[in-house]
């Protein structure tokens, strides 16, 4: 089943045209990715897919519904997380999550989430006074009060450290085994890698490319690097006649591989070095990441 379709969205600010004809799906029960930096239009895609926003053209289905013609079918089923949040800053966590259950008719029950999201030391703490890592669990929770069929995601872990980051995709992946599907945006690589079943690459309003990550990195056909020493010279002709090694290289004592089939030129190298009089060393495998296929599909990096 199809919990998203979007279909040729465009929406234009004055002059400034942020999103230009976007278009994906999102399958029940996966974890689906808007991968891009900042200005690609994510933020954009994700308000008009919650209603926040009218699109100036195109179509949003969620859950079979028109968000824009029959919004009212359609918000009790979503949770969202925006990149922003305020709260009644005088309540505590244990109170909003009350205030906020208290909104629809079947709600789970306060102390089942603050159990779950791991907020029990802090349930009658102010939201201002919580940790980044904290407050994202808390802004995680209520987001699923009224136990959403899809949960919306902007930029979740953006200010985290590392710790945090990965004790907040720990609870996504948890969620997703339960079978929630999400949809998140993140300029992340390494989150897009570790928590999407699939990404949509934004850059400059667009998507160019849409798959796994894995299949986007291996189908792009872009480059892996094996890295090593040698204890004797080597002929770098010799190393690119090896199967699977598009081209390699050498920097005084290493040796520099690229290739499209890391396992097969690896295989292939151990093999050629039992032949040769002399040792590798230091060997290291640098396979491709998304970085890489951004890199080539855009012609610049994530970061810039």
């Amino acid at each position: 089943m199809e919990v998203i379709q979007v279909q040729n969205l465009k929406k234009s600010y004055g002059k400034i045209q942020a999103v230009k004809g976007v278009s994906f799906r999102v399958e029940e029960g996966e974890v689906f990715g808007l991968l891009g930096p900042n200005g690609a239009g994510k933020t954009s895609t994700l308000e008009m897919l919650e209603g926040l926003r009218q699109p100036d053209s195109g179509s949003i289905k969620v859950l079979n519904v028109d968000i824009h013609k029959e919004p009212s079918a359609v918000r009790g089923k979503i949770g969202i997380a925006l990149q922003a949040s305020g709260y009644f800053e005088y309540l505590t966590l244990r109170e909003l999550l009350a205030l906020f259950g208290s909104f629809y008719k079947n709600s789970l029950p306060v102390e089942d989430l603050i159990n779950k999201f791991d907020l029990k030391k802090v349930a009658d703490s102010r939201f201002q006074d919580l940790s980044g890592g904290q407050r994202q669990r808390f802004v995680l929770a209520s987001a699923l009060i009224h136990k959403p069929k899809l949960l919306i995601l902007d930029e979740p872990t953006i200010g985290l450290d590392p710790q945090a980051r990965q004790k907040f995709w720990d609870i996504l992946m948890e969620l997703r085994a339960e079978g929630l599907t999400i949809l998140l945006s993140t300029h992340y690589l390494e989150e897009a890698e570790i928590v999407c079943d699939r990404v949509a690459i934004m850059d400059q309003g667009k998507i160019v490319a849409n798959d796994r990550p894995i299949k986007l990195i291996t189908s792009l056909g872009v480059a892996s690097r094996i890295r090593f020493m040698c204890s004797k010279p080597i002929n770098v002709s010799e190393l690119e006649s090896l199967p699977g090694i598009s081209i390699a290289r050498r920097d005084r004592y290493t040796y520099d591989l690229e290739t499209e089939k890391p396992e097969v030129a690896l295989r292939e190298l151990l093999e050629w070095e039992k032949k040769y009089s002399g040792k590798i060393f230091n060997l290291s495998v640098e396979q491709a990441t998304l970085e890489d296929v951004f890199l080539k599909l855009t012609g610049h990096s994530l970061q810039e």
